[in-house]
């Protein structure tokens, strides 16, 4: 019975974008439309993800009220069905050790992905790469000539394959060097605690 389970969760990356959202959220509700939005996976591959999840008890489904605002203004509130993550899953600790519970992203990846957004001269990781929830920020980029679209679309991406929403912060080199002569809070809260310098071209020492 585990064999197959294990045989049906790993043979779609759509899967594993998926499932990573409910690992990361074992607390939160999604419906069909906040799943699409959040893992960057096609309707069509999300119709069979959510079928299969739903029939190895991975997840479980409940009525939801869901509140939307027209274009005029007006709140509308509707019952939708809502998903979220079975407590009781057999596999659960071993699929939180295994796709949680690891680098979500290699530092080479993250260097390139963010180097192509402007001229980036620090990248500093921190929290969910770090398995470390009480940190202020996952990531903090440092740089100048930011393309502030294509780095909002690389975060979104990446958060689709990590499971969770980044907390980042975006500083310009002089802003950053300042900050970090006057010990301002931020940024010690990010180097006095669990962290990795992913990039260093300004020489922080850390």
């Amino acid at each position: 019975m585990t064999q197959n389970i294990l045989e049906k969760i790993f043979t779609s990356a759509a899967r594993v974008k998926i499932m990573k959202l409910f690992l990361f959220n074992n607390e939160d509700v999604f419906d069909k439309e906040s799943v699409l939005e959040k893992s960057k996976v096609t309707a069509k591959e999300l119709q069979y993800e959510i079928k299969l999840l739903k029939e190895i008890k991975f997840i479980k489904d409940k009525k939801i009220t869901k509140t939307s605002t027209t274009k005029t203004g007006k709140i509308t509130k509707k019952k939708v069905e809502g998903f979220y993550l079975n407590p009781d899953f057999s596999l659960l600790k071993q699929l939180k050790d295994l796709l949680i519970n690891n680098e979500p992203l290699k530092h080479s990846d993250i260097q390139k992905r963010i180097g192509k957004t402007g001229k980036i001269k620090l990248i500093i990781i921190a929290g969910v790469f770090l398995q470390a929830d009480d940190c202020r920020v996952d990531l903090l980029i440092v740089g100048d000539e930011l393309k502030k679209r294509s780095l909002e679309n690389t975060i979104k991406t990446m958060e689709s394959e990590i499971g969770k929403e980044l907390r980042f912060s975006y500083l310009s080199t002089e802003d950053f060097k300042y900050r970090h002569s006057v010990c301002d809070r931020l940024i010690r809260d990010i180097l006095d605690y669990k962290h990795e310098v992913v990039m260093d071209r300004i020489g922080i020492g850390y």
